[in-house]
């Protein structure tokens, strides 16, 4: 059954550190037995356009662990770009996501969808 379908990041990233989902989806995201996320790029510039999206659980909320990756190190071309992928559980109590872009001087307008199911 779904449980929600959520836009849990939307943001402008710029350069290569990992920006994470706001904390007020880690509850949601960690319910979740199964996970269907759909990434979309929609603006893109820079040297070393790949984009890496992560899925992370945490009991604690605290210290986030990968465990599942959605793209890895994907070419957004052309745009507007989307990608799917799944993380399937048990899970952590908590989730989130994370994207890290493939250069320092690299931006990326990123959005990703969240859609949860329990079994």
């Amino acid at each position: 059954m779904r449980l929600f379908n959520l836009l849990v990041f939307d943001q402008l990233v710029r350069g290569n550190t990992e920006v994470v989902s706001p904390v007020e989806f880690n509850d949601p995201l960690g319910k979740a037995f199964d996970l269907v996320f759909e990434v979309e790029v929609e603006e893109s510039s820079g040297t070393t356009q790949t984009i890496t999206v992560k899925y992370k659980t945490s009991n604690s909320g605290k210290a986030f662990k990968d465990v599942a990756t959605i793209v890895s190190a994907g070419s957004p071309s052309p745009l507007p770009y989307r990608a799917i992928g799944t993380a399937t559980g048990p899970m952590g109590a908590f989730g989130q996501v994370g994207v890290t872009l493939g250069s320092s001087d690299c931006v990326m307008r990123v959005r990703v969808w969240a859609c949860g199911r329990s079994r």
